[in-house]
């Protein structure tokens, strides 16, 4: 019983601290689209900019169909 009590106590203390750190809809949208964005923006620059021999020598001929991305 004194067990469950605790517990209970525990879940009360968990719960105030996650209510007060909520954040609404539109933000956590935002944070979440950010997040995805940077790591978007990440890959594409090791996929297209990084001159790490192992990515350059893979993508090589990616790079000079975009026409974008000069590599030379």
């Amino acid at each position: 019983m004194i067990h469950l009590k605790w517990e209970m106590m525990l879940m009360e203390r968990i719960f105030a601290t996650w209510s007060r750190l909520s954040i609404s809809e539109q933000t956590s949208f935002l944070i979440k689209s950010g997040i995805f964005l940077s790591v978007c923006g990440a890959t594409l620059f090791v996929a297209l900019a990084a001159s790490y021999p192992a990515v350059h020598d893979t993508l090589h001929n990616v790079r000079h169909a975009l026409a974008v991305v000069p590599c030379h």
